[in-house]
């Protein structure tokens, strides 16, 4: 998400706990025929900001249409945030643009939903967050209004400029926070590890409870289970960071100024492919209720495992006369015994280059292999590979003139992080061997 804070100070701020009811605006307001469509902007009916800074709340807003014999698209809901600047910073997620000066936003929906069929509810999300010197007792507004595309008569439709109330008021509501835990390790795999979990709650009104969401990285395994907890497992088979999630619900009260803890410590046992790993907590209030500083809602910690990775190429040989076309594989492998993620930063664990050997043209590479100057491929692996990763990279390649024991060279670049846990850096490098002496 984008963020912009505004310097102009007038009234406004942050969260919305009044009313999750909804508003519309339209321009007109006949009823819908097999000839007829009108646009809607959905918002919140009415919004209580709270004064107190570091407060962080979010509103949607969504647009629809109301007949759907007709389709609607290219949406565009421009929201005026004039009468925030100055007390609340506003944050827009990625279809919207926002103002240099933080007072307007412009929101892009490509697809609008028709009311009671393919409209399935807000499609823009703000954040507010206030901020130092906000004052309490003002009323102010957002302004919004909207237009789409149709291929109803007229070709587009509009809604007037609606708004929605907002006060800035002193709203009493907890706030969580999680103990920040120091960094683990070197551990040896099998060891079990006890992980504290501390809940304060730093504000002015209780906690009727809370949700706890703890996440673990591939190379920890959960040893402990709560009643009302629900537990997925890490899935592999997907191109997202594998890791389990522990999603628990809480009833215990936690009073302003209290420390709270958990039935009993939560427990993780270190598993035999571990190397770098993570363990992710967050919390916050039930019943809907919004914490007053969710940045100490989360905290991550990262574990280190006594463990290598033995990250590896794979080359080839092929043979064919001058004009034929030969399919060469190039591989990856982890040969562990840890895998290995850049969980943090979403890098690539490495790539895998080729030279190409002389004489041969490449005539078709993988989509995730491209060209470097005339006579290098550079194939980018995922952000993590596990102990049975063997990823291949087939390459087409037309013999445009046979020379015996022509060599392409396959280089594995990895970064500097996991190069020292790899026991065997020799085997990062192969040979693609195109017609072999004999």
């Amino acid at each position: 998400m984008r963020t912009v804070t505004s310097r102009r100070r007038r009234l406004g701020a942050y969260a919305f706990f009044a009313s999750a009811a909804l508003s519309a605006t339209v321009l007109g307001a006949t009823p819908a025929s097999a000839a007829s469509d009108m646009l809607w902007v959905q918002s919140p009916e009415a919004v209580t900001l709270a004064v107190t800074p570091g407060s962080y709340q979010e509103l949607s807003f969504g647009l629809s249409h109301d007949n759907g014999n007709y389709r609607v698209i290219n949406g565009v809901l421009t929201l005026d945030l004039s009468e925030l600047a100055g007390v609340a910073e506003v944050s827009v997620p990625d279809n919207c643009f926002l103002s240099e000066s933080g007072t307007t936003a412009v929101c892009d929906i490509w697809e609008v939903g028709d009311i009671g069929g393919t409209y399935d509810g807000p499609q823009v999300t703000l954040g507010l967050r206030t901020v130092e010197g906000a004052p309490a007792g003002g009323e102010l507004s957002i302004g919004h209004r909207a237009q789409a595309e149709t291929n109803g008569p007229g070709g587009v439709l509009r809604t007037g400029w609606g708004s929605t109330p907002v006060k800035v008021e002193s709203v009493p509501s907890p706030d969580l926070s999680l103990t920040e835990p120091a960094p683990v390790g070197p551990v040896a795999p099998g060891t079990s590890l006890p992980v504290p979990v501390t809940v304060t709650n730093k504000g002015d009104a209780a906690a009727e409870g809370f949700r706890l969401r703890v996440w673990n990285s591939y190379g920890l395994d959960l040893a402990t289970n709560y009643p009302g907890c629900a537990w997925t497992p890490p899935v592999l088979d997907t191109d997202d960071v594998p890791g389990g999630l522990l999603d628990c619900t809480f009833d215990t009260v936690v009073e302003p100024g209290a420390t709270v803890t958990l039935p009993e410590p939560l427990r993780l046992t270190v598993a035999s492919h571990a190397l770098f790993e993570r363990l992710d907590v967050s919390i916050e209030p039930l019943e809907g209720t919004q914490d007053q500083n969710p940045e100490d809602n989360f905290t991550s910690t990262p574990i280190t495992a006594e463990n290598t990775a033995d990250f590896a190429v794979q080359g080839d040989s092929v043979t064919g006369a001058a004009g034929e076309k030969v399919t060469a594989t190039i591989g990856f492998r982890n040969l562990g015994p840890a895998w290995f993620a850049n969980i943090g930063s979403g890098d690539p664990v490495g790539t895998v280059t080729l030279a190409v050997p002389a004489g041969t043209t490449v005539v078709s590479a993988p989509e995730n292999c491209r060209a470097e100057g005339s006579g290098t491929y550079r194939c980018e692996l995922r952000h993590w590979a596990t102990p049975e990763d063997r990823i291949q990279f087939p390459f087409e390649l037309r013999i445009d003139r046979v020379i015996p024991n022509a060599i392409g060279a396959i280089t594995l670049h990895t970064s500097a992080r996991q190069a020292q846990y790899d026991p065997q850096p020799h085997n990062a490098y192969a040979e693609l061997v195109v017609n072999a002496a004999k």
